[in-house]
């Protein structure tokens, strides 16, 4: 039996938007969205400056030209001048001048902003992705190494720009290493692959044990999509009578998910059989099978218990 050990993991970074995960070194230019300070293309310590910041550099870069250009042109105009007088007018045009470009820039910077974040992240989604793929080889050296709790947390962070089934996967086997706990910071339908995955299911069953408020709808497809392959597994009759349990949230899911309520009404435990009597009671003529199957699951294990006396 493998061994599974109690982690804390580190907090994830709330974000706005998701280039506010992404960092770029400012000796390579290598983007990363990983929190290591040390770049991993050039080896360079605390180089690194969010995505933001960068275009905050550009665009004050861009405005000291323009300011620069603005003073050229009236130093020009005063070498130009053939007298005092135009002299005069030379400066006092380029303050003015001046004075409104920086106005102006004032008044437009969050729209200028904007569109030097927009430009310098199409320009470098190749870098963008050069760097993402390096992560995946520093998460992947922590998989090796066996530091499954660093490996995850890496993967984690790779996952809110790359969610295909190879980086969902690996994920599932590092959290399968673990001790998981309800007060724990955990996912499963974003780890949901497009194919069938017998770690996702030994997952999912120790899910449904500390924290089955995750089984929502995605999950509740995922496992009807491939019920016949989860039953045949040790832990996949509990898995789909969890499911069941968590389908009992929505009083919908009566209908979407009947067969599976069929199947495994008696095993479900008190509290969500309790939800499925009081759910069936408010149209007792609707579904007679399904009624008829809760009633025999009261009668097996609960036929003396005061709380589900009169329901059905």
């Amino acid at each position: 039996m493998t061994t599974k050990t109690a982690v804390q993991f580190r907090k994830t970074q709330a974000t706005s938007h998701l280039f506010d995960r992404l960092k770029q070194c400012r000796r390579c230019s290598r983007y990363s969205c990983l929190w290591d300070d040390r770049c991993l293309s050039c080896e360079a310590e605390d180089s690194r400056s969010a995505v933001p910041e960068q275009a905050g550099a550009v665009l004050k870069h861009r405005r000291q030209t323009g300011m620069l250009a603005v003073g050229a042109i009236g130093a020009l105009a005063f070498l130009l001048a053939r007298n005092a007088e135009q002299m005069i007018l030379s400066v006092v045009g380029a303050a003015l001048l001046l004075a409104l470009y920086i106005f102006l820039h004032k008044r437009y910077e969050p729209i200028l902003y904007r569109r030097t974040l927009g430009r310098l992240l199409l320009q470098d989604q190749q870098k963008i992705r050069e760097g993402l793929l390096l992560d995946i080889d520093d998460a992947e050296a922590d998989l090796r190494a066996e530091d499954f709790k660093t490996a995850y947390e890496k993967f984690r962070e790779i996952g809110y720009f790359i969610q295909d089934d190879s980086i969902k996967i690996l994920k599932v086997y590092c959290l399968n290493k673990f001790i998981l706990r309800s007060d724990m910071d955990l996912e499963l339908s974003s780890l949901l692959p497009n194919r069938f995955d017998k770690d996702v299911v030994e997952y999912m069953h120790e899910i449904g044990k500390v924290r089955p408020q995750l089984i929502t709808r995605e999950v509740l497809d995922y496992v009807m999509k491939y019920r016949g392959m989860i039953e045949r597994l040790p832990e996949g009759r509990d898995v789909l009578t969890a499911t069941a349990g968590a389908a009992l949230r929505v009083k919908s899911n009566l209908h979407a998910y009947r067969s599976l309520l069929l199947d495994h009404a008696q095993e479900l435990p008190k509290e969500r059989l309790l939800r499925l009597c009081r759910l069936l009671a408010e149209q007792p003529d609707a579904d007679p099978e399904l009624t008829q199957k809760a009633r025999d699951a009261v009668k097996l294990k609960y036929d003396f218990d005061p709380e589900f006396q009169g329901i059905l």
